[in-house]
């Protein structure tokens, strides 16, 4: 794969988080632990060079990227 190319698996990942409002929400819809998806949704910030969500203290939203 390409490393400019998207991961499935991390959009739906995002989704999940854009779709629960928060890293602990999507991670126990997904069933993954929440530092493994959190860990998952910055590589993902890094490779697109832009952060996806604002991070609160109740939860997150989408940025405006």
């Amino acid at each position: 794969m390409n490393s400019n190319e998207l991961n499935w698996q991390d959009i739906r990942l995002f989704l999940a988080v854009a779709e629960g409002g928060s890293f602990s929400a999507a991670a126990r819809t997904l069933k993954l632990g929440q530092p493994t998806l959190s860990r998952r949704i910055a590589e993902l910030e890094e490779q697109l060079g832009q952060p996806l969500f604002t991070r609160l203290s109740q939860g997150c939203e989408l940025t405006a990227f």
